[in-house]
C-alpha cells in the first residue's frame, strides 16, 4: 500500500496517540514548497498533516493533486477511497474517484463507480449535473447522453440538463443537437430568451447553418410556443429576411401590452436597418388596430413613425463619404441637411404625425419629444429658425427629462447663431453656463468658445480655450475637439505671420457663414482666401474645407481641381480619396476610382483613411462581381 494511504490508515487506528499540532504554518510551508516546484517536500508536509488529522480537507485535496500531477494515479485512487470511508457524504469524492480510475485507463471500473454512485444518490438534479460535467470534461458524449436520458426519465423533468448538454454540443459545433437542447430549454425557461437567442444567432453567422436553423425552428413551431416564434423572427431579422421577420411577429398576434411593446421593438429595429417601408407598415398596423391602445403605446408608435419618415429625408451619399473635415469635432459640425424634392412628401407626413401626437397626447411625456422633433425638422431641413425656436421653447415648457432639456437649450442657442444673431446666442449660452452644475466640460462652455472663434476674436478664443484645457482631463468627451482647435490657433495665429493671422480671421468668417447655412457665400469666402493668400499656413485646411463644400454644392469640377492640388499638401491622402469618390459617385467610373483608392493604399498605407478605403474597395468589388 502506498505510503500516504498507510499514514491515513494508521492515524485512524491509533488516534489515541497524541501528536503535536502544526497549525497554519504547516499549510503555508507546504503551499510555498508547491509554488517552488519542490513537490516531494510539499507531499511530506501534507502527509504529516493527514497523520495528525485524517479529515484535513485542504491537505487531502493538495496531496491528491500532487499524486495526479506526478502520474501516481493508483495512489491517488487509494487516497480518495480512504477519504470516502472517512467522509461517506462527500459526494464529489465519488465523482473524483471514477475520474482518476478512468484516467488510469480502467474504464470498466470507472463506469461501475459512476453507475453505483448514480444508483445510490441519483434523486436530485445536482447529482446528474456533477456527472455530466465530468463526462463533458472527459469527452464521454455517449455516456453523457445516456445519463441525461435516465435522469429525465427518473426525475420526470424533460428539460433536465438541457442547457448543459446544448452548450456541450455547441462547443463542439454539433449544431443540430445543440439546437434540439436549446429549444427544449427555452420552452421550459422562457425568461432565458436572450441567452438562447444569442447562441442561435451566433450559429447563423455561418451561412452553412441557415437551412438547419430554419428547419429546426419551423419544425418546433408545431408545439405553439410563442418563444419559438420569437427565436424564428430573430433569426429572420439577423439574416436580413425582414419581410419574414415581420410576418412571424404578425403571427404571434397583437392582443395585449406585451404584444404592443414587442411590435414597437420590431418596427423600431426595421427603421434602424433602413427598412423604412416595412417600419412604416408596422407602425401603421399598430395604430390601425380596432383596440383601445394605452396612450404610451400610441405616443411611441406616432413618434416612431415620425422618426421613420424623418430618417427617409436624410441624404445617404454624403453621409457615407470617406473623407470628413475634422470628423465629429463640435467646432466644425454642420447640422443642416439637404433633401430632394421627392422627400417633400415624407416631410409633410412627418409634420402631420408630430402634430397628431401633440393633439392626441397634449400633456403626456411625449409632448416635449414631439415638439423637439418638430423643431429639429424646422432647424435642420426647412431652416425655419423662428419656427424651430418656437417648437424648442414649447418642448422646454412641456417638462422634458434632463438630457432632452440640455439638447433643447443648446438648439435654442444654435437658432440664434443660424440667424446671425451672435450677441443673443452668446447671452443665451452664458446664462445656461452659469446655471449648470457640472464637473466635466459643459457643452455650453464649448458653445461660448465656438462663438468667440466665429466672431474672429482669435486672441479671446485662445485665452478661453487655454483656460478650459488646463483643467480638462484627457477622457473628457470634448478634450480632442479642444486640442484640435487649439492646434489650429497655435499654428496659424500664435506662431503665424501677420498674413497668417489675417487669413485665419477670414477663415473664421467662412465658418460663421457655414453655421448660417450660407453655403455659397462660405464657398466664395474660402475661394477668396485660396486665391488671395496663396502662401499662408492655413491654406491646406481652407482647400480641404472648400473641396468638400463644393461637393455638397455639386460644383464637381472645382472640387476635383482642388482635390488634385491637395496632393501637394499634408492632406494628400484626403485629396486622392476625394478624387476616387468623385469618379465613383459623380462620373460612375469605378475603374478610375479604384486606381485612386489603390494609389492611396500604396502611397499612404499608414493613413487613417487606409482601412476605410480598403473596406470600401472590397464592397465595390462585391457589387461589381454580383
Amino acid at each position: 500500500m502506498n505510503k500516504a494511504i498507510i499514514i491515513i490508515s494508521c492515524s485512524i487506528l491509533f488516534a489515541q496517540i497524541t501528536v503535536v499540532p502544526q497549525g497554519r504554518n504547516l499549510i503555508q510551508n507546504a503551499l510555498l514548497m508547491e509554488r517552488k516546484g519542490d513537490l516531494e517536500r510539499a507531499r511530506t508536509l501534507y502527509e504529516d498533516m493527514l497523520r495528525e488529522n485524517p479529515r484535513n480537507r485542504q491537505a487531502y485535496q493538495r496531496l491528491k493533486e500532487i499524486l495526479k500531477r506526478t502520474g501516481e494515479l493508483e495512489s491517488a485512487a487509494q487516497l480518495v477511497e480512504v477519504w470516502i470511508n472517512l467522509n461517506p457524504n462527500d459526494l464529489q469524492a465519488y465523482i473524483e474517484l471514477g475520474e482518476i480510475v478512468f484516467l488510469k485507463d480502467d474504464k470498466k471500473r470507472a463506469a461501475k463507480i459512476w453507475h453505483d454512485f448514480e444508483t445510490t444518490y441519483g434523486t436530485h438534479t445536482s447529482i446528474y449535473r456533477m456527472l455530466v460535467h465530468t463526462f463533458s470534461r472527459l469527452g464521454l458524449t455517449e455516456e453523457m447522453e445516456g445519463l441525461v436520458k435516465r435522469g429525465r426519465s427518473k426525475l420526470g423533468q424533460k428539460d433536465i440538463l438541457a442547457l448543459d448538454l446544448a452548450n456541450y454540443y455547441y462547443s463542439r459545433q454539433t449544431y443540430d443537437r445543440a439546437l434540439d437542447e436549446y429549444l427544449i430549454y427555452i420552452i421550459e425557461h422562457p425568461h432565458q430568451e436572450k441567452l438562447v437567442t444569442d447562441r442561435v444567432l451566433l450559429m447563423s453567422d455561418d451561412p452553412e447553418n441557415h437551412l438547419l436553423i430554419e428547419k429546426k425552428l419551423v419544425s418546433a413551431l408545431e408545439n405553439n410556443h410563442v418563444i419559438i416564434d420569437k427565436l424564428l423572427a430573430g433569426y429572420y431579422f439577423k439574416t436580413s429576411r425582414y419581410n419574414e421577420a415581420l410576418s412571424t411577429h404578425r403571427s404571434m398576434g397583437l392582443h395585449n401590452n406585451a404584444d404592443f411593446k414587442r411590435w414597437l421593438l420590431i418596427a423600431g429595429n426595421l427603421r434602424k436597418e433602413s427598412q423604412y417601408d416595412l417600419s412604416i407598415e408596422a407602425y401603421q398596423e399598430l395604430l390601425d388596430l380596432e383596440l383601445e391602445l394605452p396612450p404610451k403605446i400610441i405616443g411611441e408608435a406616432l413618434l416612431g413613425l415620425g422618426k421613420t419618415y424623418e430618417d427617409q429625408l436624410l441624404p445617404k451619399t454624403l453621409n457615407n463619404s470617406l473623407v470628413a473635415f475634422y470628423p465629429d469635432n463640435l467646432f466644425f459640425k454642420n447640422e443642416f441637411l439637404q433633401i430632394s424634392p421627392r422627400s417633400r412628401e415624407s416631410l409633410e407626413r412627418t409634420f402631420k404625425l408630430y402634430q397628431r401626437v401633440l393633439q392626441e397626447l397634449p400633456t403626456s411625456s411625449f409632448s416635449p419629444k414631439a415638439h423637439f422633433r418638430l423643431g429639429e425638422i424646422q432647424f435642420k431641413i426647412t431652416r425655419d429658425f423662428d419656427g424651430a425656436r418656437t417648437s424648442y421653447l414649447s418642448a422646454l415648457a412641456s417638462r422634458p427629462d434632463k438630457n432632452l432639456r440640455q439638447n433643447i437649450l443648446l438648439r435654442i442657442g444654435e437658432t440664434f447663431i443660424a440667424e446671425g444673431n451672435l450677441k443673443a446666442a452668446r447671452n443665451h449660452f452664458k446664462l445656461q453656463h452659469r446655471t449648470e452644475k457640472n464637473t466635466s466640460i459643459s457643452p455650453f462652455t464649448m458653445k461660448e468658445i465656438h462663438l468667440t472663434f466665429l466672431t474672429g476674436t482669435i486672441d479671446t478664443a485662445k485665452t478661453v480655450l487655454d483656460s478650459v484645457i488646463v483643467n480638462a482631463l484627457p477622457n473628457d468627451k470634448y478634450f480632442n475637439d479642444l486640442m484640435e482647435l487649439q492646434d489650429i490657433i497655435a499654428q496659424h495665429y500664435t506662431f503665424g505671420s501677420e498674413t497668417d493671422k489675417e487669413a485665419l480671421v477670414q477663415y473664421s468668417i467662412a465658418e460663421r457663414l457655414l453655421q448660417q447655412y450660407k453655403l455659397v457665400e462660405a464657398a466664395e469666402m474660402l475661394a477668396f482666401i485660396r486665391e488671395n493668400y496663396p502662401d499662408v499656413s492655413i491654406l491646406p485646411i481652407v482647400m480641404l474645407r472648400e473641396c468638400l463644400l463644393r461637393l455638397l454644392l455639386e460644383d464637381v469640377s472645382i472640387s476635383l481641381n482642388i482635390a488634385q492640388l491637395l496632393q501637394e499638401t499634408p492632406f494628400a491622402p484626403q485629396g486622392i480619396t476625394i478624387q476616387g469618390e468623385i469618379n465613383e459617385q459623380f462620373y460612375g467610373d469605378i475603374d478610375k476610382a479604384m486606381k485612386f483608392y489603390n494609389n492611396l493604399l500604396e502611397s499612404y498605407p499608414m493613413s487613417m483613411l487606409a482601412e476605410p478605403v480598403r473596406m470600401h474597395m472590397r464592397q465595390l468589388k462585391n457589387v461589381v462581381e454580383s
